[in-house]
């Protein structure tokens, strides 16, 4: 398995929250498969990213392991700009 690299990583977070956005407000629980297609990220890597998101403080929630699902609660609003408020309104 290949370590993903800060860099790589930090893309990853990105895309990972833009594709939250991208959901609709509604529609929070994102599938791992879905994670891993948006970020480019190894599928077995999916729960390392999104917990690396969560320990930043970007985003909170909750991860279903067994079910291999991510539910989206909160996102950080200095991250947002007027195209995700317009999302939220």
């Amino acid at each position: 398995m290949r370590e993903m690299t800060y860099l790589n990583q930090k893309v990853a977070i990105i895309a990972f929250l833009e594709m939250v956005f991208l959901q609709g407000k509604d529609e929070r629980e994102v599938p791992f498969s879905k994670i891993a297609e948006a970020t480019h990220c190894p599928h077995d890597q999916v729960e390392l990213l999104v917990m690396k998101a969560m320990s930043l403080g970007l985003v909170r929630g909750t991860i279903d392991e067994v079910s291999e699902k991510v539910n989206v609660e909160w996102i950080l609003p200095r991250y947002l700009n007027r195209d995700h408020l317009q999302v939220l309104t």
